[in-house]
């Protein structure tokens, strides 16, 4: 089955914007700004949606507004409700296995400790394309995993991130059109492609 969904993992409400957590939503705000689309709320799950065109397909894009360590339950009901299968749905969520700026494409595997992915296998299985997207690991060893990624991403982190949004979107529009090895290919490397 082709891609149709890109989702990304976050938490509501304005104290949450710009957080590490939150640097899912951060790219799929970009991606719909890009293409000029507007956030609807859905009344049969909590979740607002819209659609882009991306690389000739017609995309959902989803940001579940459960939080985030429940974010797999709005996600299966938006699934279940269009009639599509797992393997249809691009996950974007933090990582703090890597640095800000850079993205990597996997498909299956475990949560490696992130709730909101964890929720998403519990409620649909590992049949989905994690997109992951650095955001640093804690920067002192005695501070609390939740402190870090509940925290505001510093500016120049921030920049970063913003910066190499448009390689990301290469990399989103790249699986959709030529599959997950060339996408990889393209966004799984330390540094931006020349």
């Amino acid at each position: 089955m082709p891609f149709s969904v890109i989702a990304a993992l976050g938490n509501p409400g304005r104290e949450y914007a710009a957080t590490r957590h939150n640097a899912g939503w951060i790219v799929l705000d970009a991606l719909a700004a890009q293409a000029g689309a507007a956030w609807q709320a859905e009344s049969r799950f909590p979740a607002v949606v819209t659609k882009v065109m991306l690389g000739g397909s017609s995309v959902f894009l989803v940001k579940p507004q459960s939080f985030m360590n429940v974010s797999g339950e709005p996600l299966a009901a938006f699934l279940r409700f269009h009639r599509l299968e797992p393997s249809a749905l691009v996950v974007l969520h933090d990582d703090i296995a890597f640095e800000p700026g850079q993205m990597r494409l996997a498909l299956g595997g475990s949560a490696a400790g992130h709730n909101g992915v964890a929720s998403c296998i519990r409620q649909f299985g590992e049949a989905f394309v994690r997109a992951r997207l650095g955001i640093g690991p804690k920067r002192h060893p005695e501070q609390d995993l939740a402190d870090h990624v509940l925290g505001k991403f510093p500016a120049t982190d921030l920049a970063e991130l913003q910066a190499r949004i448009p390689d990301f979107i290469l990399g989103l529009e790249t699986l959709f059109t030529r599959g997950l090895p060339a996408a990889q290919n393209l966004t799984n490397r330390k540094s931006p492609s020349p």
